[in-house]
């Protein structure tokens, strides 16, 4: 899997947030989020982001219609009970993991 595949991104994202959640962290700011998906396309964040908030895996994500496209807000975004149960109950999310374990272990300093 590539390191931009979705699920990729999806399982490492809600790790991020349930880590942060677990630590009594707040939720993640909009710049946070910049930042986490500094190295992804734009559009393909917002698809990212989007699709979590409307399964219902993350919260605090808006969506709106404006002349000048479709706009996210992301202020205050957490990883929800549904979230949680779905990155250690999903099929893919394992197969994810297990990829990035055996990277891990092949490339050194990863």
């Amino acid at each position: 899997m590539a390191k931009d595949d979705y699920f990729v991104v999806a399982y490492q994202l809600l790790g991020w947030l349930y880590s942060r959640l677990k630590k009594g962290e707040t939720a993640a700011s909009a710049a946070e989020l910049m930042q986490f998906g500094a190295n992804i396309v734009p559009s393909y964040w917002m698809f990212i982001l989007r699709t979590l908030s409307d399964e219902g895996y993350i919260s605090g994500v808006e969506y709106t219609e404006s002349f000048s496209g479709p706009e996210l807000n992301t202020s205050g975004v957490s990883i929800t009970v549904k979230g949680i149960e779905y990155l250690f109950s999903n099929t893919m999310m394992e197969r994810v993991k297990k990829t990035l374990k055996d990277i891990k272990d092949i490339v050194p300093y990863m």
